[in-house]
């Protein structure tokens, strides 16, 4: 198993290797490219380390409510204005994230 684990942890980082540009912009976000990045090894594959967890969080916090009740596309929205804080990524890797975490309540 722990072989398993050594080989799913180095195609994460690669992956996440990948999708880094050479430099960061300075009008980047930290938080979000850190939310962008972990969140898209996750849906590569790969297993988010404790460094993730903040990043995580941060972008699982971002919840709305309407009339008391969760709020897909609201949620959507706002995680999309937060990834979107990150200009340093793609917007392919942001859509791909979005679509897949940003109107869920929870995180992984």
């Amino acid at each position: 198993m722990k072989p398993y684990l050594v080989i799913t942890t180095a195609a994460a980082v690669i992956a996440a290797a990948s999708m880094a540009p050479a430099t960061a912009r300075a009008d980047d976000n930290p938080s979000a490219c850190g939310a962008v990045l972990c969140l898209a090894g996750l849906i590569a594959g790969g297993s988010a380390g404790e460094d993730c967890k903040n990043y995580m969080t941060g972008y699982f916090s971002i919840v709305k409510f309407h009339h008391g009740h969760f709020d897909e596309t609201g949620t959507s929205n706002a995680r999309s204005d937060f990834t979107n804080q990150c200009q340093s990524v793609g917007g392919d890797t942001k859509k791909g994230v979005n679509d897949r975490y940003g109107n869920v309540q929870c995180g992984p």
